[in-house]
């Protein structure tokens, strides 16, 4: 199967940085998740990396920010500077561009 390299970044509210670089075919194969934002623990960005793959590259803001927001929660991590939102947002970018 043929997969497409992406990589999209912006700044949000606050003025914190993210970006990701993404390969998918129709589907999310590989996803690296930047920026200068926080999470604690940080090995939970691992985790919602890992949750991400095999997500349909069509797949709408809401849903991608809701898995996201799944394993913070589960984890019991905090995001701080960043949302799901946001990153979920930047994901659509990478996939459209």
């Amino acid at each position: 199967m043929f997969w497409m390299r992406s990589f999209a970044e912006q700044k949000v509210r606050g003025g914190k940085l993210v970006s990701v670089e993404l390969e998918y075919s129709d589907r999310i194969e590989s996803v690296k998740i930047l920026g200068d934002f926080f999470l604690y623990p940080e090995e939970v960005l691992y985790k919602i990396e890992k949750s991400l793959i095999g997500i349909d590259v069509s797949s709408t803001k809401e849903k991608i920010s809701d898995k996201i927001g799944k394993v913070v929660s589960e984890e019991g991590a905090e995001l701080i500077g960043m949302t799901p939102e946001a990153i979920a947002e930047t994901i659509i970018m990478a996939v459209k561009k």
